[in-house]
């Protein structure tokens, strides 16, 4: 495979996106930095399969409807986050925050699905997003249920400790410490580690060996102020999982941390 195709692919959507207007191949080669010919060539190629139509000679380009079609029934198929969006509604709806499902992915969190809290002031993401995995409850939880052996593996090929914010934990040592505070407490928690402001609290859950995360994310004050009720929340939570996804195993073990 391509992969230098793919990205491109993908970046042209996420380009309209941003600007959410009609572009000429001109402006998209400029945003995206490449050739004239190979940005040519490749919308022509998506024009083709039919997810960019053009406007006209000089109206530019623009996606067509066939992306939300198939977006639409990948979504609807989808095994895990469809079966979770009910646990996901039940915990935005106790703890009147964001309600988030995050996975690893490599070294990374992905938000998999955001259910936004209703209240003015929230906390807003969208899914396919990534977060570091040092600065995050997120990232806390998730490797807190990875077994021993796959965790040392993942924290001794992280070396990306940038702080983002003050409070964002500088070294492995650090992060370790926290996370295992966390697993005697029973839930991770960020306070402003990753965005300013914003505090979260996580915990870990497996299915089929993979790690997952439900994630409560807020404006800081708040969600201090309710941290407990929140964390006395998970225990429901997590009996609500199991419910949903039976027979599949769920696991919230985390292993042996030291």
């Amino acid at each position: 495979m391509d992969v230098k195709t793919a990205t491109r692919v993908l970046d042209v959507f996420n380009l309209f996106a941003e600007q959410q207007k009609p572009l000429i191949y001109s402006e998209i080669a400029a945003h995206m930095g490449i050739p004239l010919s190979s940005c040519h060539g490749l919308l022509k190629t998506m024009v083709a399969k039919g997810y960019l139509y053009e406007l006209g000679k000089k109206s530019g380009y623009y996606p067509t409807q066939k992306l939300l079609h198939v977006a639409s029934v990948i979504c609807r198929r989808d095994p895990l986050v469809t079966a979770l969006e009910p646990v996901l509604l039940t915990v935005r709806d106790v703890t009147r925050e964001t309600a988030i499902l995050a996975k690893l992915a490599d070294r990374q969190v992905v938000y998999l699905s955001v259910v936004e809290s209703m209240q003015t002031i929230r906390y807003s993401h969208q899914p396919g997003g990534f977060k570091s995995l040092h600065a995050t409850s997120s990232g806390k939880a998730l490797v807190s249920v990875i077994e021993p052996a796959a965790r040392k593996a993942l924290l001794d090929g992280y070396t990306d400790w940038t702080r983002i914010t003050t409070n964002t934990l500088p070294s492995r040592a650090c992060f370790e410490a926290d996370m295992a505070e966390g697993t005697t407490r029973g839930w991770q928690r960020s306070v402003g580690e990753n965005v300013e402001d914003v505090m979260s609290l996580a915990f870990g859950f497996r299915v089929h060996d993979q790690p997952f995360a439900i994630v409560v994310a807020g404006p800081m004050a708040r969600v201090q102020k309710h941290e407990a009720e929140i964390a006395g929340a998970f225990p429901t939570i997590r009996q609500q999982l199991v419910d949903v996804l039976a027979p599949t195993r769920v696991d919230f073990d985390t292993g042996d941390l030291e």
